[in-house]
């Protein structure tokens, strides 16, 4: 039986560019290098208080070969942290630095340079037990902005999870490349095909959507419940929480429903 858990665990980039006003509207932009701050240190911090215990996120030394991380998120953090709380005397900004699609693609040539210098959670040691014998199934439906759409993925990242990417078949070719570059970096990604032409506010999502489902359940047969994203949607629980949220559950739904005419 599949068990869908919609929006409780997630904010849509719209709203979250609503909040982005506590910073002052020409610092919207700060209030993104700082929730990507807070958020990647779910991921990227070296030393972190997981169940009472510190644990080691990325153990291994980069590779000499790697490149390295694109963005500096902790030192972009330290410079918004202020201006979040009104203080706008610094007059020091964020360097922002766009991922493109093509140094995705060109990143995913070394998989263990992609994981490492973009800092995905795929340390088994770093998962609880009761995360383990857990495992959440993610549909995510993404037709621009690779950028934010990879974002997600990492935020929302583990090994023993099993998530389908639904790209929209009238993206960019060069979004399609990437995305199955990325997925190829990740054993428990993959790309829901074929690929289905979506118009929103119509049936075709819904379309969309069951073809993620059916793949996870021919595919991957393990896991205990399904939530389904798109890829302006942003992560407002880590894994474990969602774990214990969903345990509590404990087989039921969280579904918001209204009526609309689909054309």
């Amino acid at each position: 039986m599949i068990i869908f858990v919609l929006g409780f665990l997630m904010v849509s980039f719209y709203q979250s560019m609503q909040t982005a006003g506590s910073c002052g509207h020409t610092n919207s932009w700060c209030f993104w290098r700082s929730v990507d701050s807070i958020y990647d240190g779910i991921v990227y911090d070296t030393q972190l208080l997981v169940h009472g215990r510190s644990t080691s996120r990325i153990a291994a030394e980069r590779p000499h070969s790697c490149p390295g991380r694109v963005n500096n998120d902790d030192a972009d953090g330290k410079i918004c942290r202020p201006l979040l709380t009104g203080d706008n005397s610094s007059t020091t900004r964020p360097v922002w630095a766009v991922i493109s699609d093509t140094e995705y693609i060109q990143r995913a040539n070394n998989c263990d340079c992609f994981r490492f210098d973009l800092g995905y959670f795929v340390s088994p040691d770093d998962i609880t037990d009761d995360e383990r014998r857990f495992p959440i199934a993610f549909s995510l439906l993404t037709y621009e902005n690779l950028e934010q759409t990879e974002r997600l993925l990492r935020l929302i990242y583990r090994p023993h999870n099993v998530y389908c990417i639904h790209v929209d078949e009238k993206s960019p070719a060069e979004l399609h490349e990437a995305m199955e570059a990325i997925a190829n970096c990740l054993d428990n990604v993959f790309i829901a095909k074929p690929p289905i032409s979506i118009n929103w506010g119509n049936i075709s999502v819904v379309h969309a959507e069951l073809l993620c489902m059916r793949q996870l359940l021919k595919v991957h047969k393990h896991w205990k419940y399904f939530i389904n994203l798109v890829g302006r949607d942003f992560p407002l629980r880590t894994n474990y929480e969602l774990v214990k949220i969903l345990q509590a559950y404990d087989g039921a739904n969280d579904v918001d429903a209204m009526h609309s005419t689909l054309r």
